[in-house]
């Protein structure tokens, strides 16, 4: 018969002075590793941009997938008769409101069915004489794919930035405002021929962004102007310069070396008047360097909202109250700070509430704020830009104008975006490096 017998028992004092021995080597194995990771830091390798390295994470990277639609676009600018537009004339001189870029508007100007072109110029060096500018354009659209410039609309010559259609007067016929540095214009539209509205007069400022909207359901469409900064030229001579993500800049054009400048809401009088209320209603947005906006009724309750967006600065959302506004910008979640540039709205998930995409400065990603509302009953959004691949892509590009739209004509909307760096080239500081854009296809979500 086999007996079998257990271990030994310990006794206490032996137990006592095991459990000592594990909890010590514990201690140490611990305080070892604290002593690693401290060497580590302190004596960290640099690292090189583009090499590989366990602790970055590629899982954010979208490859285009074989079911992917093939878009063919075909140029047509020269054909189309806009090829002899030119919108700086000169060279730059490495100022703020020079490198901007200028923006267009689409409309129907003469009622014959087919959409007209303003293209608007940022003109050329601010030394430059007006009359040395190059001229914004009106090109009328003769319903088979082919523009010439209108022989009436004003010269206009200025620095200018964005421009938009509106009835102002309610008369049938779309007006137009244009923006710029130091000018704000207005052009009434009689039966297909434009002059400039001499009761609203330029005013002095540095005005970018510019939205139509009936705040307040008057049957009128109000007017609001983004103010971007309180530009002011360099001395001659004068050359210093500033720090932009460690590369130096002249001041001149980093944004942040100048105080915001304020936001302007035209009130719409009728027969054609206006009254510049914003202080009043609470929109000016005084601490934002704006350089877009957009009316939107983002909770249907039948009254326009307003998204501002900001550079280097919190952007604004201004929730319209039956006419009254109320920023609910930190509440609602998006009072986002980064470099803010084009703003899009639209419901690129088919959820039922519509959405904001606003393009940002390189290094910040772009961002998606996915509407909330229907989840908790709140004006709420939430940045999901990196969980639906619009993030990453972004980093190295600087993102301006941008538009839903549905190329592929699947029901879902998809994205456009105008690239366009801020940084000179090495090679010829008079010029700036370009970058292409992105046409971004939406999955089905």
């Amino acid at each position: 018969m086999l007996i079998t017998e257990g271990p030994p028992k310990l006794s206490k004092r032996r137990r006592r002075v095991l459990w000592t021995s594990v909890i010590a080597a514990a201690a140490l194995l611990v305080g070892s590793m604290f002593l690693v990771q401290a060497y580590r830091a302190r004596h960290a390798q640099a690292y090189t941009p583009g090499e590989a390295n366990s602790d970055i994470t590629e899982s954010l990277a979208r490859d285009l997938p074989r079911d992917a639609p093939k878009p063919v676009f075909a140029d047509v600018t020269k054909a189309a008769g806009l090829g002899g537009f030119v919108t700086f004339a000169g060279l730059r001189g490495s100022e703020l409101p020079e490198d901007m870029g200028a923006g267009a508007a689409w409309g129907d100007v003469d009622n014959d069915g087919d959409d007209d072109l303003f293209v608007v110029s940022a003109g050329g060096p601010l030394s430059s004489p007006e009359a040395q500018l190059a001229p914004s354009i009106l090109y009328i659209n003769d319903g088979a794919g082919h523009f010439t410039a209108s022989p009436t609309f004003p010269d206009t010559r200025v620095h200018g930035m964005a421009a938009a259609w509106g009835d102002y007067d309610g008369d049938g016929w779309i007006d137009l405002i244009v923006t710029g540095y130091n000018m704000l214009r207005l052009y009434h539209n009689d039966r297909g021929t434009l002059a400039r509205d001499a009761r609203f007069p330029d005013r002095k400022g540095f005005w970018s962004g510019v939205s139509w909207g009936d705040y307040d359901n008057d049957g009128r469409l109000d007017l609001y102007v983004c103010g971007y900064v309180k530009y002011v030229s360099a001395k001659p001579g004068e050359q210093r310069a500033s720090q932009q993500y460690g590369t130096a800049v002249p001041y001149t054009l980093n944004p942040a070396s100048f105080e915001p400048e304020r936001n302007l809401l035209f009130h719409n009088t009728g027969r054609g008047g206006f009254a510049e209320v914003a202080v009043k209603a609470g929109v000016s947005n005084p601490t934002g360097r704006s350089l877009s906006a957009v009316w939107h009724d983002f909770d249907n309750d039948g009254w326009l909202d307003l998204y501002v967006a900001n550079d280097i600065s919190d952007n604004a959302f201004y929730h319209n109250v039956k006419g009254r506004f109320e920023d609910i910008s930190h509440p609602a979640w998006v009072a986002d700070y980064r470099g803010a540039m084009g703003l899009a709205v639209g419901d690129w998930n088919r959820d039922g509430d519509d959405d904001i995409f606003i393009t940002h400065w390189i290094a910040q990603e772009n961002a998606l704020y996915d509407s909330m509302i229907k989840d908790t009953g709140q004006l709420r959004f939430t940045d999901a830009a990196d969980t639906f691949g619009l993030g990453q892509i972004a980093l190295p590009v600087v993102g301006w104008g941008t538009e839903f739209l549905d190329f592929d004509s699947d029901g879902w909307l998809d994205l456009v975006v105008a690239n366009g760096s801020t940084f000179e080239t090495e090679e010829s500081p008079k010029k700036l490096v370009a970058q292409l854009p992105f046409l971004l296809w939406n999955r089905h979500g």
